[in-house]
């Protein structure tokens, strides 16, 4: 069931993803999705490997499940954000959009947990939280002093 549940959540993130007109070039958005996984993995590796705080179970389906949103909607969902609050003007909706991003993120994390495809010890959804939330910060960072090269490079 987890499988069926988070292959089509990341089936239509794709093809929403891939059908929307964006604003960001197509370099700036593999950028962000290949900073995004290569956080995340970071992460993921510290507090499962070596922190012993998360679990992922011993079923196919349900490691197929946990990378399927590791690798797919994740990374989506924020390229996905950083892209469309390039088009809001007011600051306050930015943030609020961001944060309304993150939130459904750590729901899903959440999600995962309640379907016993990872499993928390010593850790919970704050930490979560907190995670996708600095994910966020240095990826949206990252991004912004990638524009400023470029366009320092162009103006030369």
């Amino acid at each position: 069931m987890p499988l069926m549940i988070f292959s089509t959540i990341s089936l239509i993130a794709v093809i929403y993803f891939t059908v929307k007109p964006k604003h960001l070039t197509t370099l700036e958005l593999a950028m962000l999705i290949i900073l995004v996984i290569y956080l995340d993995s970071n992460i993921m590796d510290i507090a499962m490997l070596n922190l012993e705080r998360i679990h992922l179970s011993k079923n196919l389906s349900d490691q197929f499940s946990f990378y399927c949103t590791f690798i797919l909607l994740y990374p989506l969902m924020i390229a996905w954000n950083i892209d469309h609050i390039h088009t809001i003007r007011l600051k306050s909706v930015k943030i609020v959009f961001s944060l309304l991003t993150i939130l459904s993120i750590t729901a899903f994390e959440g999600l995962t947990n309640y379907l016993k495809i990872v499993k928390y010890s010593s850790w919970n959804w704050r930490m979560d939280l907190v995670q996708w939330l600095s994910i966020w910060l240095v990826t949206y960072s990252v991004h912004k002093l990638f524009q400023k090269l470029v366009l320092k490079e162009l103006k030369q």
